[in-house]
């Protein structure tokens, strides 16, 4: 890991920031790649759920991967129901990327499925987002 690289966590403030950060899409269900990108000094990695076979165990397993080599782990879902938002921002995903939101009523709709507060996320503490707290 690079030793000179911002936590992971402060990848939202950076990208509000406009920062230059560095990220690709990963694809292949492993960790592998995700460690390699992370010791390379990425700050970030996209899951691509859309287009690859990633379902939730191998999902969790890639964003504790991510987290492991201060990256941050977004997945771009496959799904933008409600259900998978949830299970996917539980797992501790950094963000998620949402293909094919092509009016406000959809970005309405994944921005209440991602929010807690005047949203419609529901709050669980004891998951590996919540640091099981």
């Amino acid at each position: 890991m690079t030793p000179d690289r911002p936590p992971y966590r402060d990848f939202r403030r950076r990208l509000k920031a406009k920062e230059h950060v560095l990220g690709t899409f990963i694809k292949t269900p492993t960790t592998h790649a995700t460690e390699i990108l992370g010791l390379l000094g990425f700050d970030f990695v996209v899951f691509d759920q859309e287009h690859a076979p990633l379902g939730q165990p191998v999902l969790d397993t890639m964003i504790l991967a991510a987290r492991a080599a201060n990256i941050a782990g977004i997945v771009r879902v496959g799904e933008p129901s409600d259900a998978n938002i949830l299970s996917v921002l539980d797992s501790g995903a950094a963000g998620i990327l949402v293909p094919h939101v092509d009016s406000a009523e959809k970005a309405r709709a994944v921005a209440a499925a991602s929010r807690y507060r005047g949203g419609r996320r529901g709050f669980a503490n004891t998951t590996f987002a919540g640091r099981y707290d």
